[in-house]
């Protein structure tokens, strides 16, 4: 089976040997796809030059960062050089044949540039332009399927092409999603640093995709933009979607099996 797997960049420096020991079990069976997040670490090396991080919350209520095209180049700097790397390394510290890429190579990801954002601020809408940001509306899975058929585990930061030749940030989340359908996952899995949906203090275990679509109008933060990313897998034609913690023993392969997070199907 396909297995596309979302790591958040909250997890990336956090203990993850349990995590890798599981991917490592899973890579002998399957055949894995791993796309990362790297948030906090573009905003680790903003502040280091001086550039301040900048979010802005759409009329629908989503955060997101306003990459300016300073921003955008930090964003590269540190998902396709720094976290990217960093997972690289470890993978192959531990016998895992991961190669490190972007939605760049092998135009895997292309995107339409936004160029200009919406942003609601107190009350009033204001239209931010020079932003960097894309949405992406293609995807070539060629250049992964080679890798996965190779028996490498591709480990995709979350950069594009724009239709005009430039770099774009793209939603790690939704890059996951389309990746998940380039490569025809059999399930898609993201990992992150809570157990999954969490709605007056308990678990949700599983959602059918009308019941994603209505809770996602009662929740918030990043579990939502997850939840958002896990419908637009399914619309695209991923029959699973799990939302699961690094934290627990054997994270993926208990949610390969649907034994632990939040199914979606």
């Amino acid at each position: 089976m396909i297995v596309t797997i979302k790591i958040g960049g909250a997890v990336v420096d956090k203990e993850t040997e349990n995590l890798v020991t599981d991917l490592k079990n899973l890579s002998k069976e399957h055949k894995i796809i791993i796309v990362h997040g790297g948030g906090p670490q573009i905003n680790e090396i903003a502040q280091k030059l001086g550039k301040e991080p900048k979010f802005v919350t759409s009329p629908s209520g989503f955060k997101s960062r306003f990459t300016d095209k300073e921003t955008r180049d930090i964003s590269v700097m540190a998902m396709a050089g720094k976290v990217n790397k960093s997972i690289v390394t470890l993978l192959r510290k531990n016998q895992i044949p991961a190669i490190g890429l972007t939605g760049l190579d092998g135009k895997t990801l292309i995107a339409e540039r936004k160029d200009k954002i919406i942003s609601v601020e107190n009350g009033r809408k204001r239209v931010l332009r020079g932003d960097y940001s894309g949405k992406i509306t293609e995807t070539n899975g060629t250049l992964l399927s080679l890798l996965l058929e190779n028996a490498y585990v591709p480990v995709v930061a979350p950069i594009g092409i724009s239709y005009d030749y430039e770099l774009v940030n793209l939603d790690g989340d939704r890059t996951a999603a389309h990746i998940a359908k380039a490569v025809n996952a059999d399930i898609f899995i993201s990992v992150t640093d809570v157990p999954g949906l969490i709605i007056n203090g308990e678990l949700v275990k599983s959602l059918s995709k009308k019941e994603a679509e209505e809770i996602i109008k009662k929740v918030g933060g990043g579990m939502r933009k997850k939840i958002f990313a896990a419908l637009e897998a399914l619309n695209l034609g991923i029959k699973s979607v799990v939302i699961c913690s690094s934290i627990e023993k054997n994270p993926i392969s208990s949610a390969f099996t649907l034994k632990t997070g939040t199914v979606i199907k």
